[in-house]
């Protein structure tokens, strides 16, 4: 059955951009030859760790929004887990709700950052400008109907 899958996972900060966009592609690899379609590949940048990882204060996020089978993640995560560049991972099956919303916000962020370089190109922004701007996009407060909030979440039956 094809399902929805985001996976987040984080480079080590000393990563050259180039040995960064190896492992990123070798991923990316794993969901193209296992039959996965991508709905989003975004490099959200270097960020800030709530806590140190292995050291590093710092990191860079990767996200994933993919439809595959139940395979793909499998593998996925088994060469996240053995891979010495990336120091933490996370990867979940959405909602059918949730999957269309985030499959929506990304066709609206894809958009967004295209006419972004494309004023900045026509001189129209600064390169900084052209940054914010692609950053911005409507985002709904409200969660798309059917969606559950943590409260109504039953701990006691996931472990």
């Amino acid at each position: 059955m094809i399902r929805t899958y985001e996976t987040v996972f984080i480079t080590l900060p000393t990563l050259t951009d180039d040995e960064e966009k190896v492992v990123v592609d070798a991923l990316t690899a794993v969901v193209n030859d296992g039959g996965g379609v991508f709905a989003a590949n975004d490099r959200m940048g270097r960020r800030r760790l709530a806590y140190p990882i292995k050291k590093f204060e710092d990191g860079v996020y990767t996200r994933f929004l993919y439809d595959s089978d139940a395979g793909v993640p499998k593998e996925l995560d088994r060469r996240l887990r053995i891979s010495d560049k990336v120091i933490r991972h996370m990867t979940v099956s959405m909602e059918l709700d949730w999957a269309i919303a985030s499959k929506e916000q990304a066709v609206r962020d894809a958009q967004a950052r295209v006419e972004a370089e494309a004023a900045r190109a026509a001189g129209l922004l600064t390169d900084e400008a052209a940054r914010v701007a692609s950053l911005l996009t409507d985002v709904s407060d409200a969660p798309p109907a059917g969606a559950r909030d943590e409260d109504d979440i039953d701990f006691d039956d996931q472990n």
